[in-house]
């Protein structure tokens, strides 16, 4: 505990100073498992933290026309002598951020789910405008079709050939993001249509699951079985139900798939598999999701179901693994996998 007391001393004198000077950072704009099935849940999360995410964008070491004097010293404060980012002080500065509602001296598993899936967001808008910058010829903050995808030509864009990656089946979920059928993607609509496993646009979603069925039914019509969906769907749900339950309450095969079944046909079509969806085709917000799972099991060490600063500390080295893996030492080792 006199960890945290004295982390909380250096904090106090550190909040009021930043409260006090010219260069709050309250006014900075917002920044734009370990393993799950084989792949690094770390390679697919969120960062925790948005300073990192200004780290990897702009080094506070150089400053560039998109860099002010104020981003760069604002960024220094949280260096060490040697440059690394001091993960602890990071800790104890944004954990009033993340303790909000109730204010209570600890995180809960919605309050962490928040943060992580604003970050979630803020990283889908800046590789969303990220995208629209690059393409948009005409300024006009939206894009065409031939915009996106100049390489089709009329001709092939006539020819409505819709197999995978053919000028059909591009137009197809180009329309399909198109909310307002005025032939150009807004900034929303083309957040739709790069990361379709994140968009509220019921009909993206439909679009996203009638093409994946494409592949997996094999009545080819548009429908899940029961079989089809045991032998194709269900597996990858379970797994993904497993982590989420730690292995609790996860519903066999016949009740999932009678859960789903809404108009009790038999058979699942793409809207009764909506539900399932996060679990299917995992985008950036699900793994918000399941990373916020992760951060909880690993660092909730009392298991009351939320995180306190000194449970915080303890584990610092999840929350900011990118940066302890720069400096990898034996004690990092019984970390490296879930």
């Amino acid at each position: 505990m006199s960890k945290v007391v004295v982390y909380l001393l250096i904090a106090t004198a550190i909040l009021g100073f930043i409260v006090f000077s010219p260069c709050n950072p309250n006014e900075e704009p917002n920044a734009r498992l370990n393993r799950r099935l084989g792949f690094m849940l770390q390679d697919r999360a969120p960062h925790f933290d948005p300073l990192m995410v200004k780290i990897k964008t702009h080094p506070p070491r150089s400053l560039d026309n998109s860099s002010s004097v104020k981003d760069v010293a604002d960024t220094y404060q949280y260096l060490t002598s040697a440059g690394r980012l001091n993960t602890t002080l990071r800790l104890i500065i944004l954990f009033p951020l993340l303790d909000r509602e109730p204010k209570d001296g600890a995180v809960s598993f919605n309050e962490l789910q928040a943060w992580i899936t604003q970050r979630a967001m803020e990283r889908l808008d800046y590789v969303t405008q990220a995208e629209l910058d690059s393409k948009d010829m005409d300024q006009d903050s939206a894009l065409s079709f031939r915009e996106y995808l100049p390489n089709f030509s009329q001709n092939d864009i006539e020819k409505r050939e819709m197999g995978h990656g053919e000028a059909g089946w591009w137009m197809e979920k180009f329309n399909t993001a198109d909310i307002d059928h005025n032939a150009v993607l807004n900034f929303t609509e083309l957040r739709d249509f790069l990361h379709p496993e994140d968009s509220e646009n019921q009909n993206m979603l439909k679009w996203l699951l009638r093409d994946r069925l494409k592949r997996i039914d094999d009545g080819t019509d548009g429908k899940l079985d029961f079989k089809e969906f045991e032998d194709h769907v269900y597996v990858t749900y379970e797994s993904y139900m497993d982590f989420e339950s730690n292995g609790t309450n996860v519903p066999n095969a016949k009740d999932k798939f009678s859960e789903l079944d809404v108009n009790k046909d038999q058979f699942l079509s793409p809207e009764e598999l909506i539900p399932i969806l996060p679990y299917l085709y995992p985008g950036e917000l699900a793994y918000a999701r399941y990373y916020t799972y992760y951060l909880m099991n690993e660092a909730d060490d009392n298991k009351d179901g939320k995180l306190s600063l000194e449970e915080m500390l303890d584990h610092e080295f999840i929350f900011y693994s990118t940066v302890h893996a720069d400096g990898h030492s034996e004690s990092d080792d019984e970390h490296d996998e879930l």
